[in-house]
């Protein structure tokens, strides 16, 4: 018996892809990071996200996938974790 067969495989890829258990609407989650860091535009949000405004606008539409980038932006400045995002959008 080689050693791989011994390892459990018990990794469940969607645990860590936002389509799975910590599924939220970008659009929810945008409009939230608006009114937590007080911001009245998506012209000073995509300043603060460090993205340009069409990219906001595109993720608005549904013609972008929020990436990765965007989202830990959001989560440095928040300061908030993941796991408390959906949570906290349903609750605003």
């Amino acid at each position: 018996m080689n050693s791989s067969s011994m390892i459990k495989n018990d990794f469940k890829p969607e645990k860590f892809i936002l389509g799975g258990p910590l599924q939220f609407d970008p659009i929810e989650l945008l409009d939230w990071t608006r009114w937590r860091l007080r911001i009245f535009s998506d012209f000073d949000l995509a300043k603060e996200l460090k993205t340009s405004p069409s990219v906001i606008s595109k993720i608005r539409r549904g013609h972008k996938v929020m990436g990765a980038g965007i989202l830990l932006r959001i989560l440095d400045l928040t300061d908030v974790r993941l796991k408390e995002l959906p949570a906290l959008i349903n609750r605003s």
